[in-house]
């Protein structure tokens, strides 16, 4: 008789546990989906992205209930962030934005980004697991990369060959805007680089990894991204930079790094079929006749600083740069300026002294963490993994001096999935509740 009451005593032990192991997959498959479905930009998609997000988090509170005890750990990057998200709270419900409703959207935005980020950092820290995570997250690059070439090179306006393209949009893969995915592809260029890095004794698992990366590469060069174009050339110098591991090391890893942008442009050449050297053309136009290039981007950049005047201490409300562009811009054009096309000047201008002081906050205390992680791992994959992590989010961030990649929800989680990877190891003991 007591076999039974056994079997379903130790049934409610197991069930935290199971519902556990569903929290890392279900990470990488919200990523997945903010990424196919045009970058979760659709109102549809965003709240589908944050839904699932909910509900992982759901998921790792249910499993705490089950067992009766909360373990978790707090970042340090865990505190600007908050302090971020209760500032955006601010101006959305206490009448500081311009235009709340725009403001409130962003406040349930910033929860799911925060909350994917606070979730995916303590999964990280246990380990064996991020080994895991990344090789599931890469293999689906490296397949978004090729269907991304695939459909770029014979591409008809539509998206998966049936979704009609925005009018006046330039898609590429399943993003809606090249430069979203160009940002989207370096972001885990790195990453893909490391695993080609690591794995010199062994043929078949080196090429896999070696035709990830060139398949990235190649994707970036297509998307004809002027800032991928630039990014991606310095990608692996900067990953050179940011390593200091042995000098042999380090000149082996520049060498085959430098191989690999030839080869991809070698590659990317014979594919193209013109548009990629008239696009180089373009970038010249930059700083011969820039009015000549995007309707004025220059321009849009000095009527911003009319507005952070205006708005200098708590800013216009968080995405509210749209409903009130068109009020401080000093030329014409057709096109309606939702975006400033540079992250920094339209983070002044929406949020202020106050979010930039928060946002340098973040910054600190990002390089700080970066610093002691790599002091604590002199050595290993787990360092190479949190350079090339660091490596990516020093690629966005550049790449918001001239776009807005961030502010594309599926960037934005993935940017918060490099944060996480950063910092996972650093953790100390979980807090229990």
């Amino acid at each position: 008789m007591s076999p039974a009451p056994r079997r379903s005593a130790r049934l409610p032990a197991g069930v935290p546990q199971r519902l556990e192991l569903l929290l890392l997959p279900g990470a990488g498959l919200v990523l997945a989906f903010a990424a196919l479905t045009f970058g979760a930009t659709p109102a549809w998609a965003r709240a589908g992205m944050e839904l699932a997000v909910l509900g992982l988090l759901g998921v790792w509170w249910l499993a705490a209930v089950w067992r009766g005890q909360l373990s978790f750990r707090v970042p340090a990057l865990f505190y600007p962030m908050l302090a971020i998200f209760l500032f955006v709270a601010l101006q959305a419900f206490a009448s500081l934005s311009v235009y709340p409703p725009a403001t409130r959207e962003q406040v349930w935005e910033l929860l799911a980004v925060g909350g994917f980020f606070f979730l995916l950092y303590n999964q990280l820290a246990r380990p064996g697991r991020l080994e895991r995570f990344l090789t599931g997250l890469l293999v689906f690059a490296f397949a978004l990369a090729v269907f991304a070439i695939l459909q770029g090179l014979r591409f008809e306006g539509k998206i998966y060959w049936f979704w009609q393209a925005p009018e006046g949009s330039s898609p590429f893969g399943p993003f809606i805007n090249r430069n979203h995915y160009a940002a989207w592809a370096l972001m885990l260029l790195p990453l893909a680089w490391v695993k080609f890095a690591q794995w010199r004794r062994r043929l078949e698992p080196q090429v896999f990894w070696g035709l990830a990366v060139l398949a990235l590469g190649v994707s970036v060069l297509l998307s004809l991204s002027r800032a991928g174009l630039i990014l991606f050339v310095l990608a692996f110098p900067l990953y050179w930079l940011l390593s200091r591991s042995g000098r042999r090391s380090r000149r082996w890893s520049l060498a085959v790094g430098l191989a690999v942008v030839v080869v991809a442009v070698g590659l990317t050449l014979a594919l193209d079929t013109g548009t990629l050297l008239s696009r180089w053309q373009t970038l010249g136009e930059l700083f011969s006749r820039p009015q000549a290039v995007d309707e004025y981007r220059w321009q849009i950049w000095q009527d911003t600083l009319a507005m952070i005047r205006d708005h200098l201490w708590v800013g216009s409300g968080l995405e509210t740069y749209g409903e009130i562009s068109d009020a401080y811009r000093s030329f014409y054009s057709r096109l309606e300026w939702h975006q400033a096309h540079n992250d920094y000047l339209q983070w002044l201008a929406e949020t202020g002294l106050v979010g930039a002081a928060l946002a340098l906050w973040f910054l600190v205390t990002l390089a700080r963490t970066a610093a002691e992680q790599l002091r604590l791992s002199p050595h290993g994959p787990q360092r190479r993994y949190v350079v090339a992590a660091l490596t990516g989010c020093g690629l966005v961030l550049l790449h918001s001096l001239v776009d807005f990649p961030l502010r594309i929800p599926a960037n934005a989680l993935l940017f918060v999935a490099l944060l996480a990877i950063i910092t996972a190891r650093t953790a100390g003991p979980p807090h229990s509740r």
